[in-house]
């Protein structure tokens, strides 16, 4: 494999990186720029300010010992004395179940306010909307993807002919090897989730415009799902529309859904769509596995 300059735009980019250099500890952040004025306004300790804060630099990739590939219950949230209920309850944060039961956070923007912390988006770091769900779905890509051989960079959130994408993958040549859609979407063991609401993601037309901005840009059309019932969602979005050359049973659907039908197996299937926006679909657990 030929060496390259490393990507001044990727501070991930291991070619940055000393290998003598061992990675930093988690740590406490800093507890500065709290009044007693401004606890008492939001309701909040000086502990469950700093947390938040410490959440929202963990959403922009700006946590010193913390990557998003982590739980932050076990990481993160042992270092703060927090009630996590209670910043539910305030609306300052929204709790996650992802996989192998790693839990996460999302600051809200009421909660972000609360922490005088921003989250952050933009190349490298994602869209402004995004929970953590979901940049913890590019922080696995862009990981599987830079550990192959044939991959010279792996861009994150780069414009797409006026449309933002998730990620692109470009090889040695250069040369476009995929681009890519994340959809972290809720699941149905999300926390205070409630039995009547369905789980996935709720715009449809958004996903139908993701799948036109893949099947026009160059390279694989790669959908990264948070697991099964977010792939299901995703693939009932797109044969509903009707300009979308994807059309599933309903019964396919509901197995992807249920589980009973596993992802490997309708990626196979994929081979017979005339689909260009859609040629695998790949769970968050599929890449934490070939990590």
């Amino acid at each position: 494999m030929r060496e390259h300059p490393p990507d001044p735009r990727d501070p991930h980019d291991p070619r940055r990186q000393s290998s003598n250099n061992a990675p930093a500890p988690l740590t406490r952040v800093d507890t500065g720029g709290f009044t007693n004025r401004h606890l008492e306004k939001y309701g909040i300790t000086s502990d469950e300010a700093v947390f938040l804060k410490a959440v929202v630099k963990a959403m922009n990739s700006n946590l010193e010992g913390y990557n998003l590939t982590e739980s932050m219950s076990s990481t993160i949230k042992t270092l703060y004395d927090i009630d996590d209920d209670k910043l539910q309850d305030l609306g300052y944060l929204k709790l996650h179940t992802g996989v192998a039961r790693r839990r996460y956070y999302t600051v809200t923007s009421e909660g972000q306010r609360a922490c005088r912390m921003t989250k952050e988006h933009g190349f490298d770091i994602g869209d402004p909307g995004d929970d953590t769900p979901h940049r913890v779905g590019v922080e696995l890509t862009r990981q599987y993807y830079l550990a192959r051989d044939d991959v010279r960079r792996v861009e994150v959130s780069p414009r797409e002919g006026g449309s933002r994408t998730d990620l692109v993958v470009v090889d040695t040549d250069p040369k476009r090897i995929a681009t890519i859609e994340v959809e972290g979407g809720r699941v149905s063991a999300d926390p205070g989730v409630p039995d009547d609401v369905s789980s996935g993601i709720n715009d449809y037309s958004s996903l139908r415009h993701d799948y036109r901005v893949l099947a026009d840009a160059d390279g694989e059309s790669v959908w990264v799902v948070r697991n099964h019932e977010v792939a299901a969602n995703m693939l009932r979005a797109l044969t509903a529309g009707e300009t979308i050359p994807v059309n599933l049973d309903r019964e396919t659907i509901r197995g992807i859904e249920s589980g009973r039908v596993k992802i490997g197996e309708f990626n196979d299937e994929l081979d017979a769509f005339d689909a260009p926006g859609i040629d695998r679909v790949l769970t968050f657990q599929q890449l934490r596995n070939r990590l």
